[in-house]
């Protein structure tokens, strides 16, 4: 099933001068690939989609398919096509199908906040034009929109929608948006959460945990969710008591940096964030890596 277990969304590496760092990410993939993580997904709000021009997003699917397949086969690569024009949204997932990409991901991005059927249409003109799958990138905080559930159902009626990444909230929101969700849906859709404090803090095991640090802490997130759902409680509280103050400091930091300056704690060149976004303070870079380095 597509869009289930971990769902890693790696940092797009950037050189001194703000290029695409295309060999260090190869490198993040093929290490990623086989670090247990269920499916890699490029191109997310982690990856910097919003700050890639065409070329650079067709040629950061490409990398990450080629190298994920030398590494290990059987881990799908998806890719983010989110984009604030329809037009745009179908010329990148032609682009990233083109490339290699397993599926799609995509968010109701606009300048202007879309309404409920403007989102139904584009979302059906996306499905129409491929036959990848796509999960639905409900991220109310960025785009002003907020997937109601009967929409959530109206389109997971078109075969190639399987997915839907939510973010977290409260355990009991969660866990009363999955009920709502589940009985709207087909078997065999997936409803991911997203949001990686609700993640850790919230013991929800979900179908998908869509996470950005997971690519930066693959075994971690992946001991984690495998105690969680095995009921293994001693396993859990274990990773718990190691990922909750990194998951605690990132999330006090300025978003996307955040995860540059984790890439950087974690051994990885991932450079800084894309201009206009400034990299995290020194003060706050040493405190992630201090943290890292007391994990075993």
């Amino acid at each position: 099933m597509d869009f289930t277990g971990v769902v890693a969304y790696p940092t797009t590496p950037f050189t001194a001068d703000g290029a695409v760092h295309y060999a260090e990410l190869r490198r993040m993939i093929s290490s990623l690939a086989v670090s247990g993580v269920d499916s890699i997904t490029v191109l997310g709000s982690s990856g910097s989609f919003a700050y890639l021009d065409r070329a650079e997003r067709a040629a950061v699917v490409k990398a990450a398919a080629e190298e994920a397949g030398a590494a290990n086969g059987t881990v799908p690569v998806y890719a983010g096509v989110s984009a604030v024009g329809t037009r745009e949204i179908l010329t990148l997932a032609a682009d990233a199908e083109d490339a290699g990409a397993a599926g799609l991901v995509v968010s109701a991005v606009s300048y202007v906040p879309l309404m409920a059927e403007e989102v139904a249409a584009q979302t059906r003109t996306l499905a129409d034009r491929t036959e990848l799958p796509i999960c639905l990138y409900n991220n109310p905080g960025t785009t002003q929109f907020d997937f109601p559930v009967e929409l959530v159902g109206e389109l997971s009626t078109v075969p190639n929608i399987v997915a839907l990444k939510d973010p977290g909230g409260t355990p009991e929101t969660f866990k009363t948006r999955t009920a709502a969700v589940h009985e709207m849906t087909s078997d065999g859709f997936a409803h991911g959460i997203s949001g990686d404090t609700a993640i850790v803090d919230n013991a929800v095991a979900a179908d998908a945990w869509h996470s950005g640090p997971a690519a930066l802490l693959p075994e971690l997130y992946v001991r984690l969710r495998a105690a969680l759902v095995s009921g293994d409680a001693a396993g859990f509280a274990a990773c718990r008591e190691v990922l909750t103050p990194v998951i605690h400091t990132l999330a006090s930091q300025r978003k996307l940096s955040s995860l540059h300056s984790l890439a950087r704690a974690c051994g990885w060149d991932a450079g800084d964030p894309r201009l206009p976004l400034l990299p995290v303070p020194g003060s706050q870079q040493r405190d992630l890596a201090r943290l890292i380095d007391g994990i075993d």
